[in-house]
């Protein structure tokens, strides 16, 4: 068997890098029709308000949009999710191995608090270079076939935010709007998911077999990203729908200001009470348990592939 690469050599992080971002960009693709619905859902765009509420709404919403905008109204925005998804799972997955190196120096350190800890300084790093991306895939994906043709595109989306009147005193803070319930969903959400994810790993270490482990490795990842991701969604998705109801809102000539949180909560609260900051729950369930056994599994075969 090769030996390791040498975590100190730069060799080891650019190698780290290509895992990360090829589990993110693979990650992304597989769920990204539940990703549109789920933003759909979530900011109750009078489109597909009709689909909100039912299992069966899922599917309902999946055939609307593939009977009025065909196979790559699937994928509308998806062009910038992997621009945002690549160099987010890149960075963050590098980050969280750097601060595991950093947070947790011998086996006695190895605490779920720690776990957490290295897990949200992974989140927290990629965002601000990513996060512009999701903003912009966010309008994108409430772009419908009802709009004109010319205010569906990526150009349109990015001249409309940067142009909307505000109070900001820099236009590129737009794009930015709702970093700050960002980060304060990222700091539990990505902490919850490492910390789940190095607990079960941990624990299958100490129960199941050495040979039953590499028998099943692809299927446990698997099993156990969907397990972190399933705990961390439900726990922090209330924060999501708030970020999105922020992100997807626009100013006017009149308000020259975006929604604050105060605003935003109220909002969510007036339109459909403590369901409203659940809304879309289900998709989402159904997007983000599959995405991140996905992307975990993905980022271990890489490791495995790159011998890192």
């Amino acid at each position: 068997m090769t030996s390791r690469v040498d975590q100190s050599s730069p060799g080891y992080w650019v190698r780290s890098i290509i895992a990360g971002g090829f589990a993110g960009g693979v990650a992304k693709t597989a769920v990204a029709p539940l990703d549109r619905v789920k933003i759909l859902f979530q900011t109750h765009n009078q489109d597909y308000v009709r689909f909100i509420g039912s299992w069966r709404g899922i599917p309902g919403a999946l055939k609307e949009i593939f009977r009025n905008e065909g196979f790559f109204g699937l994928y509308r925005g998806h062009s910038l999710t992997l621009a945002r998804a690549v160099p987010h799972a890149a960075i963050g997955y590098t980050a969280y191995e750097a601060s595991r190196r950093f947070v947790i120096r011998s086996p006695e350190q190895d605490t779920p608090l720690r776990r957490m800890i290295t897990g949200s300084m992974a989140g927290v790093s990629a965002l601000p270079f990513t996060y512009p991306f999701e903003v912009i895939r966010v309008r994108m994906a409430l772009q419908t076939r009802l709009l004109p043709p010319e205010q569906r595109s990526v150009w349109y989306a990015i001249r409309s935010i940067y142009t909307e009147p505000s109070a900001l005193p820099l236009r590129i803070l737009h794009f930015y709007r709702g970093f700050a319930v960002s980060m304060l969903g990222t700091i539990p959400y990505r902490g919850g998911i490492f910390m789940v994810w190095e607990t079960l790993k941990s624990q299958s270490r100490q129960h199941l077999s050495e040979e039953f482990r590499e028998r099943n490795r692809h299927r446990l990842n698997l099993s156990i990203g969907a397990i972190a991701g399933a705990t961390a969604q439900i726990v922090t998705y209330p924060l999501e729908v708030i970020r999105r109801n922020q992100q997807a809102s626009r100013s006017t000539q009149e308000n020259r200001r975006f929604l604050g949180f105060k605003e935003t909560v109220s909002l969510i609260w007036k339109g459909a009470g403590w369901r409203g900051f659940y809304s879309g729950l289900g998709v989402g369930l159904i997007k983000q348990v599959p995405m991140h056994s996905i992307s975990l599994a993905a980022w271990q075969a890489a490791k495995q592939i790159l011998n890192i």
